[in-house]
């Protein structure tokens, strides 16, 4: 599967841009700051692309849900066609395995751990229940066999690696349903599990226990740490997450703004120096979205690791070594190599290509 961190380009909605410019600026201004390519998407009917828009498993691999939220019934309108979308952007040669599900992207947030000794890694996908409600008449052993289904290979006969799905509960007062307003996956690992940073304190106590129990059975669960939570709190873990910045949503409250910061900063020292927030508190409040919500990411290098000139001239360095000497190069050198630019190792160096894929 791939994450956030895996992911280098941006797209937004044409209509954030004409709508609310400003958010769109300051956003834009920090993703060039930090080389990270953006373009807006065409022909869109409302700014919630993550919703609609087909998300990336592998290189050039998607998945594409229906789009038909119960929430937009008798507001076909407000309904993006996404074949159009992706004629107009010219991506209509990537692979895009096409699910009869009903399920909104924004309720669908993947992590996963490297395999203990192997080169294999264990993903997860955490949804609310309601796909169970959008998908009346399957059950749901069915829904999980068609979610898996969708995300390999069709030339496949097993997936990329093991998917864990697991459901929370759908908590009524929430119409759209969404997991990205609950949690997001920080990348790192403690005991052995996946960590999780959470927004439960601004749930009721019944549901938020709930949501902890199952979460905790499955990954290590940090709350986001603030003095005070209120309606707005929550969109704090609805950021935008790159593989070269991470962007907090700002709700107007510098004290949380301030708390909510300094807790993405403990939490992803990957990260340092390129964590940045945007104020967005009218758009929040009118919108019941944030960041996450209104972008598109993908992976168009597949790097896991961060691109600024040291490591350029570490990766060409390596190159250089091998090519003098093959026995000079050691097993965490490949690592990099394959970690930092995988699409270049390959056409490269295409014996360390296979020594990266252990083959």
């Amino acid at each position: 599967m791939i994450t956030e961190q895996y992911k280098d380009k941006v797209f937004f909605s044409q209509l954030l841009r004409t709508d609310y410019p400003n958010i769109y600026k300051d956003v834009c201004e920090i993703l060039d700051a930090n080389n990270v390519a953006h373009e807006t998407l065409p022909l869109t009917k409302d700014y919630w692309c993550r919703d609609y828009m087909p998300i990336q498993f592998a290189c050039d691999r998607f998945s594409q849900f229906v789009y038909n939220p119960d929430y937009l019934r008798g507001k076909e309108k407000y309904i993006t066609d996404v074949d159009k979308v992706m004629k107009k952007i010219d991506r209509t040669n990537l692979i895009v395995n096409h699910s009869s599900l009903v399920i909104d992207g924004g309720n669908i947030v993947v992590g996963e751990i490297e395999q203990p000794n192997t080169y294999t890694t264990k993903s997860f996908i955490v949804m609310t229940d309601k796909v169970m409600i959008e998908n009346e008449g399957l059950s749901k052993k069915e829904i999980e066999s068609k979610i898996r289904d969708s995300f390999k290979p069709k030339e496949c006969n097993s997936t990329i690696d093991e998917i864990t799905i697991v459901w929370l509960p759908w908590d009524k007062k929430d119409v759209c349903g969404h997991t990205d307003g609950i949690l997001r996956f920080v990348g790192a690992q403690k005991d052995g599990k996946p960590v999780v940073l959470t927004n439960l304190s601004v749930y009721g106590d019944g549901i938020a226990t709930q949501m902890r129990n199952i979460l905790m059975e499955h990954f290590y669960v940090i709350e986001l740490n603030l003095s005070e939570y209120n309606e707005l709190s929550w969109a704090y873990i609805n950021a935008l997450q790159t593989r070269d910045v991470i962007i907090v949503p700002g709700i107007g409250n510098t004290k949380l703004d301030n708390e909510a910061m300094s807790h993405f900063i403990a939490l992803y020292p990957d990260y340092r120096g390129r964590i940045y927030q945007v104020q967005m508190k009218e758009f929040i409040e009118k919108w019941d979205g944030a960041l996450n919500c209104c972008s598109w990411t993908i992976s168009e290098d597949m790097s896991k690791l961060h691109h600024d000139i040291e490591n350029d001239k570490r990766y060409n360095s390596i190159i250089e070594k091998y090519q003098k000497d093959s026995n000079s190069v050691c097993f965490d050198e490949i690592r990099f190599l394959g970690d930092y630019y995988p699409k270049k190792l390959e056409n490269d160096n295409r014996e360390l290509n296979r020594l990266y894929y252990g083959y």
